[in-house]
């Protein structure tokens, strides 16, 4: 079958017909059939990938469950549970024991399949591969080790990937190890993640996976006031260029702007000033919306009427700290706010390189760097921060 023929037919409102093809799938083993599948699945809505993964687990039987080994050779993260489910559908002592030797012996892609299916499954004897491919560079194998690790409450790994965080240089090594905590879960361990993610040039995809794997609805009863809009400040300030804005959708950001707004203190309504002032470029402008389905552009547009129905009012923070004096020197450029200039001149004198190249660009965006004392650029000892400041006065 041709690729435009099988996502037409397998995503087709005739739910027969969606049937019969999810059928000749199975039935013909079709490798090359269930990689288009994946292949395309970036294009097939959340509601339709859930409609045939549940189709696909039900018409698995004992006769046809081989069709699922053969289809484990693909690794595709929305279709995880289409393979997963279908072997605990049939989970018994010989399966499970067909799959501890895949977990040995298989690909990385089959092994992250297998992975997941212990978590389902506690088979003890599954703990030597859960350890072993938990250190895997086949990011899928090891957040699956991560979230099975977990359900076994065995902390091995776990440790050993915080104390990466904690003393070594490599920025790559500790991004893996916040990621596997992050699939790991669990209180403690999140509070870890968001006391030390701060500093890293990888904060973007640290807090991604923190929202892919805790949601809001969590964070809200394991973090303070002041994490909690932190992040959000952080996403806001990361989209478009490092965060899709879509992501605002999946991470239920009605609620979270709900809750960060009750927090009624002076940081929250600053922040909020930010997203109101972003979303109502998001929700206006195509460029930024074109290639996301409905549902995505509507809640775009809800958010920005939210943000655009609150109350708020920009002051600066008293005794701010970093993140909050971030806040403030965002909506200063965003809203063009020129009455700071005074304000902005008096930081630049005392600021570090970094927030000097922040300041910088704040006056450009208020067509004031004819204030800027030339002499703080000219002894900047970060080249690239230097050349950058310079391009802009």
């Amino acid at each position: 079958m041709s690729s435009s023929n099988l996502i037409k037919n397998i995503t087709s409102k005739d739910l027969n017909l969606s049937l019969n093809t999810i059928k000749t799938l199975i039935n013909t083993s079709n490798l090359e059939d269930f990689g288009e599948l994946c292949e395309k699945s970036d294009f097939i809505f959340p509601f339709l990938k859930k409609r045939i993964t549940d189709d696909f687990v039900k018409l698995i039987n004992k006769e046809n469950l081989n069709a699922v080994f053969e289809f484990s050779k693909i690794y595709c993260e929305d279709f995880e549970d289409l393979i997963v489910k279908s072997w605990v559908k049939f989970a018994c002592e010989d399966l499970t024991d067909k799959i501890l030797e895949l977990f040995e012996n298989g690909t990385n892609e089959q092994k992250a399949y297998c992975a997941s299916y212990f978590k389902y499954i506690q088979d003890p004897l599954a703990l030597e591969y859960l350890n072993e491919f938990a250190k895997s560079d086949f990011e899928a194998l090891m957040l699956n080790c991560a979230k099975t690790l977990s359900v076994f409450k065995d902390e091995t790994i776990l440790n050993e990937m915080k104390n990466v965080i904690k003393t070594q240089d490599d920025e790559f090594e500790k991004l893996s190890a916040f990621n596997f905590i992050c699939a790991y879960n669990g209180e403690e361990n999140i509070k870890f993640v968001v006391q030390n993610a701060f500093s890293s040039p990888f904060l973007s995809n640290i807090l991604s996976n923190l929202m892919d794997f805790c949601g809001i609805e969590y964070l809200k009863t394991i973090l303070g006031e002041d994490d909690l809009i932190k992040i959000f400040q952080t996403i806001i300030e990361k989209y478009p260029e490092e965060i899709s804005i879509d992501t605002a959708y999946y991470w239920n950001f009605i609620d979270y702007i709900n809750l960060i707004y009750s927090f009624n203190n002076q940081y929250s309504k600053n922040v909020l000033i930010l997203a109101r002032e972003k979303f109502k470029e998001y929700s206006t402008n195509d460029i930024y919306l074109f290639d996301f389905d409905k549902n995505t552009k509507e809640e775009i547009k809800n958010i920005a009427k939210l943000l655009n129905s609150l109350d708020l009012t920009f002051k600066l923070n008293e005794n701010y700290d970093n993140m909050q004096l971030s806040a403030c020197l965002s909506v200063i450029k965003e809203l063009k706010l020129v009455e700071y200039c005074d304000f902005l001149i008096d930081l630049l004198n005392n600021a570090n390189e970094e927030k000097t190249a922040q300041i910088v660009l704040v006056l450009k965006k208020l067509e004031k760097t004819n204030l800027i004392n030339h002499e703080i650029i000219e002894n900047m000892q970060n080249e690239n921060l230097k050349a950058f400041c310079l391009s802009l006065i």
